[in-house]
């Protein structure tokens, strides 16, 4: 059978193209759906050119994860589909990311301020269940994007949505600013042809794009040679932008125009077995035939533990982390990881979500960013022995840490300035630090130097500045109780929503069935909005490469798993 899929792969872009010159992959979870795009890519690159082949996906993540592939293309060819819109219509200042006058005037309908980069990569998705606390201004220009997205007549819409949208077009005008659909409708009725005219496009994650999306890439390819949307109807959980599984369903296309992976690299029979019963729920999808690697795998529901009093799947998950595996922690609600990151950070277990980088509360480490708590805690620890240091720092790493410590009773006058003046790179020296601190803690400072590091971290933190304390904590627990190391390690643990963990994977997976009291109400109802909950929950069951654990609902508001 993999044979059969690499014959049909192999003849991408040499079928009859008279009906169509679409193609549809369909890649279920752990099919290697990137790998095999990929490889497109690269015969299509050979074939036309490097220049003449452009890749788009919904996510960055997604472009990152083809990135990592070593395509034969031009860098500028691969991006999301937001991206290649900005940058065709000349970077466009963004109407959501200056959104402080709208914010004044209209104060009842306030909306957050978006990072531009993180809007166009898709990584601030917008998503409902990753919204604490959004304004109402926030509920309604989602709203707005969502109606737009469906290419919804005007006509149709709410009657409160038409007058929003009227002000929110005035306030754009007035100040020359475009919103990130704006980017999207732009480039569907202007930019009729793809940047760089390519010969081939290449759609990934095609099942996020909503209709004005994939109106836009359709018409982009129909000017192409041939394009392809790489894609499962299964894992549409994009809703709220107005994606739908039928956007890539229909219109039919010739059935030797579509290609099914039929092998999973990543689900075990046990998961499978659970995951493609309860998919089968859906009321419309393409069938696939979807076979499980060769192993058997564990689903296990728990009978203790929910999200509220998480506790006891803290400390599950951190058993399996000292046996060497990766843990997921999804719930469908962002509110729901509360405790569980409460009940993390009381034992000082490191944690990220990789796919969710902007989000600090879910990366309270925040090891990629130089001057964070974790990464100023392991400048004071770098030359400690057991840290593998030297017994010196360099200006670099003191100026660090120090930066953060309160003057009175610690540092003598002007010491902050004399530091600045020293080069980086220069080893810190005993007559060095006499010149820095007062007598009394540079005395507290040796004496914990010489100890366990747990003794200089609580030196250090004793004389910390009241307004980073807070900052401080986590990272300090995590190198008490977890080790020095685990401040510059990856994190074993990943925490975030369903919808943030798409696309990736871990050995173990601890799933959450409750549900919002929206999100129940969609489940409680037969046909699409049921369809959404269901597919999203299959998300999350796909995630598991060995173990999936069904938590127990903390009350009536959940999914039947």
């Amino acid at each position: 059978m993999l044979e059969s899929n690499l014959l049909q792969l192999s003849e991408i872009g040499s079928r009859d193209h008279s009906v169509t010159n679409e193609y549809r992959v369909f890649g279920p979870p752990g099919t290697g759906k990137t790998t095999h795009v990929a490889r497109q890519i690269g015969l299509a690159a050979t074939k036309f050119g490097a220049e003449s082949v452009l890749v788009t996906s919904f996510s960055k993540a997604a472009a990152t994860e083809l990135a990592g592939k070593s395509l034969p293309i031009s860098g500028n060819n691969l991006g999301t589909l937001h991206s290649h819109c900005y940058a065709a219509l000349g970077n466009p200042e963004i109407a959501e990311c200056q959104i402080e006058e709208w914010n004044r005037r209209n104060p009842r309908l306030r909306i957050s301020s978006k990072n531009r980069r993180a809007r166009i990569d898709g990584e601030d998705s917008g998503a409902p269940e990753e919204q604490e606390r959004a304004y109402a201004g926030d509920d309604l220009l989602r709203e707005l994007n969502r109606w737009r997205g469906m290419i919804a007549p005007a006509n149709s819409w709410p009657r409160g949505l038409r007058e929003f949208q009227a002000e929110w077009d005035e306030y754009k005008r007035t100040n020359r600013l475009l919103d990130f659909t704006d980017l999207i409708e732009i480039a569907e009725r202007d930019i009729h042809i793809a940047p760089g005219a390519p010969n081939v496009l290449f759609v990934d994650e095609a099942q996020d794009l909503n209709p004005m999306q994939l109106k836009l890439v359709r018409n982009w390819g129909a000017h192409a040679d041939y394009f392809v949307q790489a894609a499962d109807d299964d894992q549409c959980i994009y809703s709220w932008t107005g994606a739908s599984p039928d956007a890539v369903l229909d219109p039919p296309i010739p059935d030797d125009h579509k290609i099914f992976l039929e092998q999973s690299f990543r689900i075990p029979r046990a998961v499978h077995s659970l995951a493609s019963g309860f998919i089968r729920q859906v009321t419309r999808r393409e069938e696939k035939q979807y076979r499980p690697r060769d192993t058997e795998g564990t689903v296990c529901r728990l009978a203790v533990g929910h999200w509220r009093y998480a506790d006891s799947i803290v400390e599950n998950s951190v058993r399996h982390v000292e046996r060497g595996q990766s843990v997921m922690l999804l719930a469908s609600c962002s509110y729901m990881l509360r405790p569980l990151i409460g009940a993390l950070r009381k034992r000082g277990v490191p944690f990220h979500n990789p796919y969710r980088k902007s989000n600090g509360f879910w990366n309270p480490l925040g090891v990629t960013r130089r001057n964070s708590a974790a990464n100023r805690l392991s400048a004071l620890l770098s030359a400690h022995h057991s840290h593998g240091g030297s017994g010196r720092w360099t200006v670099c790493d003191l100026s660090r840490w120090l930066e953060w410590l309160k003057p009175e009773g610690t540092l003598r006058a002007g010491a902050l300035e004399e530091v600045k003046l020293m080069p980086p790179g220069a080893a810190v020296t005993l007559d060095t630090l006499v010149q820095i601190f007062e007598p009394l803690a540079l005395a507290g400072l040796v004496e914990a130097f010489g100890a366990d590091h747990r003794r200089l971290i609580e030196w250090w933190r004793k004389r910390l500045m009241p307004s980073v304390v807070s900052r401080v904590r986590f990272p300090a627990d995590v190198a008490t109780y977890s080790g020095v190391a685990a401040l510059k390690e990856t994190p074993r643990i990943i925490v975030g929503t369903i919808h943030s963990a798409k696309g990736g994977e871990a050995d173990v997976v601890y799933l959450f069935p409750d549900l919002s009291r929206a999100g129940c109400a969609n489940y409680e109802r037969f046909g699409p909005l049921r369809d959404s909950v269901l597919r999203l929950f299959y998300v999350g069951m796909t995630r598991a490469r060995d173990t999936l654990y069904i938590c127990p609902q903390e009350g009536p508001l959940a999914a039947r798993l």
